[in-house]
């Protein structure tokens, strides 16, 4: 079984291009017959779209939301952690996962890629990480790690690859996960 952790934003901020493409990633996983794994939220964010897409294809979504937010969970998975500590649901996002897929979001989204690259440069973390670059959200991220690299702060090859589109997300999800096997 594939498990497939999704970071994205969690503001609810209606329906947008970034809640959109992943309403359409959460379908196409299911339709894999892969598992979504997401931060528990529910509304109208790029993660409860990600879930309510899955959701509503067949599929299997698992969640680990803190705590402190458990009146805000999505009450329509099959499976539910929650955790005290951030640090705790990070370890529980990524335990088990085969690949990390990164939409756009805010400082959690972040937060949860910078640890997925730190994690998998120091050996400590061996998944796919693909960021999906909706109408170019990454786009100065990306710059930036141009920057980091051209000033000696990166070594090595590029840790995640970059997907335009949901699509292409999943062919290169089919292709990494194929490799691996």
């Amino acid at each position: 079984m594939v498990t497939v952790f999704l970071a994205g934003g969690s503001a609810d901020r209606g329906e947008t291009a970034y809640s959109r493409a992943a309403r359409e990633f959460g379908r196409r996983v299911a339709g894999e017959g892969w598992v979504l794994r997401t931060g528990g939220g529910s509304g109208r964010s790029v993660m409860g779209a990600a879930t309510d897409g899955s959701l509503g294809a067949g599929g299997r979504v698992e969640g680990v939301i803190l705590r402190k937010f458990w009146g805000i969970r999505h009450r329509g998975m099959g499976s539910m952690k929650a955790l005290r500590t951030f640090s705790g649901r990070k370890a529980a996002l990524f335990r088990g996962a085969d690949a990390a897929v990164v939409f756009p979001g805010g400082y959690g989204t972040l937060d949860e890629l910078g640890d997925l690259l730190t994690l998998k440069q120091t050996g400590f973390l061996d998944l796919p990480v693909l960021v999906v670059n909706v109408r170019g959200y990454f786009a100065k991220f990306l710059a930036w790690e141009r920057q980091m690299g051209r000033e000696g702060f990166l070594y090595g090859p590029r840790l995640f690859t970059v997907s335009p589109t949901p699509a292409a997300a999943i062919r290169r999800l089919k292709a990494l996960l194929n490799t691996q096997a």
